[in-house]
């Protein structure tokens, strides 16, 4: 099998991972996947400076949208990983498609959990 990577989580670790690769040499594959409809962005300008009107749309993405193409990036999006079958060194996607890896980053960051605690309904608590 060819050197390639597969990324899965196409956030902010995903996308600078995938930039690392590039720039420090790496001319293999690189397949980056994630669910969300869009490409990679940073989630502290999203919620500072574009939701308050501050920020342009594109100021929230990590690369510009020719900086997949130029890179010889495979950006997957809309698309879950399912399943990771490690003996064929494949990931499963959630429309059946089967990508291949010699190497494999899982990047797909944390979901924030609720407080149980005592006024955690509080207003203002977050």
């Amino acid at each position: 099998m060819p050197e390639s990577y597969v990324i899965v989580g196409a956030g902010l670790a995903g996308a600078k991972a995938a930039q690392t690769l590039r720039e420090e040499g790496f001319g293999g594959d690189i397949v980056l996947v994630g669910e969300e409809q869009h490409r990679p962005y940073e989630r502290p300008p999203l919620t500072k400076g574009l939701l308050l009107g501050k920020e342009a749309d594109e100021s929230v993405f990590v690369h510009a949208e020719a900086w997949y193409a130029a890179n010889d990036v495979t950006l997957i999006t809309h698309t879950p990983a399912l399943s990771i079958d490690r003996t064929r060194r494949s990931v499963r996607l959630a429309d059946g498609q089967d990508v291949p890896y010699a190497k494999l980053l899982l990047a797909t960051g944390a979901a924030p959990r609720k407080l149980k605690v005592p006024g955690a309904a509080l207003s203002g608590v977050h």
